[in-house]
C-alpha cells in the first residue's frame, strides 16, 4: 500500500509548470483578454490565484471576493491579504441583496437571529435533532435529502450563495472579456463537497481539479501562499455551523488516501485493512451518491461532434 500511495506525493515545480501552461492555453484558445479568479480567503482559490498572476502577469489577473452577510469577515480579511501578497486589487462585491431579492434567507430560521454565534448555535442544534450522527451523516444526508426536510431548506439555503456567485463571476468576466479560472480540487469532486452549478463547479478552466487536497497544500507552500491561509481550515463559508469540510470527511489526509487507493483499484479488501471498513465505506458511499453531480446534465445520444 505505501508503495502505491507514493504516487500522491507530487513535485511542485513540475506540477506548477502543467497548470500555468494550461492557463495560458485556455485564455490564447478563448481569446480572453485575461482572467478573473474569485477568492474566498481559503487556501483553493488562493493557489488558483497565485498561479494564475505566475502564469499570466499581476495586470491581467482579477480577483472578486463575494461575501454575504453569514460569511465570516476573517475570510475577507485573508482575501484582502492574498490580493496585496500578489500585488493586485480586490474587487469586493456583497451578493446578499441578490440573495435577500431571491428569497434564500427565508429558507432557514437563522435569518431571522441576529449575529454568527447565535445562528451556529441553531445551525448546531438542528443537526443534532435531524442527524442520526452529525458528524459522519451529514455529507451524505446532503446528497440524499428528503422533500422539504430541514436538510433540503439547508442545502437550498447554502448551495444559492455559490450559485450566485457563479453568476456574479462571469457577469463581471464578460465585459472586461476574462476567463473564469476556477479553484475546485479532486477530494471535494470526487466526494460531492461542491456545488453543483455553483462557482465551485463552474468555469472556463479548473487548473486544480486533477490535484486532492492534501497535495495543494504542499503546492501552496511551494509557491508561498501566506501561512495564514495555508494552515486555515477548509471553512466552505456559507452558513454559520459549517465551519471545516476537513473534519466532515474525516481529515483530507486520510480520504485521499482512501480515494487514491479506490482509483487505483487496489483490492478494497486491503484498503478495509488499512483505514478501516467503516471509514472507507462512507468515503464510498459519498463517491456513489454525488456521481450524478460529475455526469449530468443527462441525454440521449452524443454532443461532442
Amino acid at each position: 500500500m505505501d508503495k502505491i500511495l507514493q504516487g500522491l506525493h507530487i513535485h511542485p515545480q513540475t506540477v506548477c509548470q502543467e497548470i500555468e501552461e494550461l492557463i495560458q492555453s485556455t485564455m490564447k484558445n478563448l481569446n480572453r483578454d485575461g482572467a478573473v479568479v474569485g477568492v474566498s480567503g481559503g487556501l483553493d482559490s488562493a493557489v488558483a490565484a497565485a498561479l494564475t498572476v505566475r502564469s499570466l502577469g499581476a495586470e491581467k489577473v482579477h480577483l472578486l471576493n463575494m461575501p454575504d452577510r453569514d460569511s465570516k469577515p476573517i475570510h475577507r480579511k485573508h482575501a484582502k491579504q492574498l490580493a496585496k501578497h500578489l500585488g493586485l486589487q480586490l474587487t469586493i462585491k456583497s451578493i446578499t441583496p441578490i440573495l435577500r431579492a431571491a428569497g434564500s434567507y427565508r429558507l432557514l430560521p437563522i435569518g431571522y437571529l441576529p449575529g454568527q454565534k447565535v445562528r451556529s448555535k441553531l445551525v448546531n442544534y438542528g443537526k443534532s435533532k435531524f442527524l442520526i450522527n452529525q458528524g459522519d451523516q451529514l455529507l451524505a444526508e446532503r446528497l440524499q435529502p428528503k422533500r422539504n426536510s430541514w436538510v433540503s431548506k439547508g442545502i437550498a439555503y447554502a448551495i444559492a450563495k455559490h450559485r450566485i456567485r457563479m453568476v456574479v463571476l462571469y457577469q463581471y468576466a464578460e465585459p472586461h472579456n476574462l476567463m473564469v479560472v476556477g479553484a475546485a480540487n479532486r477530494t471535494e469532486w470526487l466526494t460531492g463537497t461542491f456545488s453543483k452549478w455553483g462557482v465551485d463547479h463552474c468555469a472556463d478552466v479548473m487548473p486544480l481539479i486533477h490535484l486532492y487536497r492534501s497535495q495543494l497544500e504542499t503546492l501552496a507552500e511551494y509557491i508561498q501562499v501566506p501561512d495564514n491561509i495555508r494552515t486555515k481550515a477548509a471553512d466552505p463559508d456559507v452558513m454559520p455551523g459549517i465551519d471545516d469540510k476537513g473534519i466532515l470527511l474525516g481529515g483530507f489526509t486520510a480520504v485521499d488516501k482512501i480515494l487514491y487507493a479506490l482509483e487505483m483499484k487496489v483490492d478494497q479488501y486491503q484498503i478495509f485493512q488499512e483505514y478501516g471498513k467503516e471509514n472507507v465505506e462512507r468515503i464510498m458511499k459519498l463517491w456513489e451518491l454525488s456521481k450524478h453531480m460529475r455526469e449530468s446534465p443527462y441525454q440521449i445520444g452524443r454532443v461532442d461532434l
